[in-house]
């Protein structure tokens, strides 16, 4: 029965992170309406997390804090992924299993945005989101090791 409500908790957070990463929301047209960039796409590791952080904070008072929610958010947003799947399937009681795939997910969710950008909708795509949410994941495996959860 645990099992099953783990299996449970996992698909409603998988649905919760399939809503947050594809569906546009409204910080994606407000960052068009401002004149951003609405063709965000970085295909260099680490190359927009680094020139976010080093922009002229006097042009951009917000854009640290941009910048740390950002980052943050994507490493949070996959942890419960690295603390769900082992507690669910024992298969991914290792921290390789889990970070290919955690690794593959954040994969499949970038090319979905990069795809639906055909279609209008103007989420960024990034290839640091994919190394942030795999670490996340990562994370979230080292929590549950450390917690020794089973």
């Amino acid at each position: 029965m645990r099992r099953k409500i783990l299996a449970a908790i996992l698909l409603v957070y998988l649905c919760v992170v399939a809503a947050l990463t594809v569906v546009p929301t409204h910080l994606s047209f407000i960052r068009i309406r401002n004149g951003n960039d609405s063709n965000h796409v970085n295909l260099i590791p680490l190359d927009y997390s680094f020139r976010c952080f080093r922009q002229d904070q006097g042009m951009h008072p917000h854009l640290t804090a941009f910048c740390l929610r950002n980052t943050l958010g994507n490493v949070a947003l996959f942890m419960p992924l690295g603390i769900l799947l082992p507690l669910v399937d024992t298969r991914f009681r290792s921290l390789k299993r889990v970070l290919i795939l955690a690794l593959c997910l954040s994969l499949t969710i970038e090319t979905v945005q990069f795809a639906l950008r055909f279609v209008g909708n103007p989420r960024a795509v990034d290839i640091d989101d994919v190394l942030l949410n795999t670490l996340g994941a990562c994370l979230g495996f080292l929590i549950y090791r450390g917690l020794k959860l089973r």
